[in-house]
């Protein structure tokens, strides 16, 4: 029986955060029904380091251990959880239609309605 894998060394204290690096020429573009399937680009998102420990962890197990469950890399975790949620948040608050697409999203938090 194969063994699992060392422990990772800790990250730097703080560390929070990954990028998926993809080249892709030109500026941001909107999203839609016109976009080639499977095309990805590079984004920097802010994960909780709880949440992100744990799905390195089984990225880093699954791709070593466990081909069946099709899993080569964090990104095979990421974007079908993504998926879904963004398809929960269509259902409940559009319809269940795609929101509007958009060029650029501003930085930082957006201000809180009231």
């Amino acid at each position: 029986m194969a063994q699992p894998p060392e422990a990772a060394p800790e990250p730097a204290a703080g560390v929070n955060e990954i990028t998926v690096a993809v080249a892709v020429s030109g500026l941001d573009q909107v999203t839609g029904p016109e976009r080639p399937a499977g095309r990805r680009v590079q984004r920097t998102v802010n994960f909780d380091q709880e949440v992100l420990e744990r799905a390195r962890a089984a990225a880093t197990y699954l791709a070593a251990y466990e081909a069946s469950a099709g899993v080569r890399s964090l990104a095979d975790i990421v974007n079908p959880a993504v998926a879904a949620y963004v398809a929960e948040l269509e259902e409940r608050y559009n319809g269940g239609e795609a929101f509007r697409p958009v060029i650029r999203m501003q930085p930082g938090r957006p201000s809180r309605r009231t």
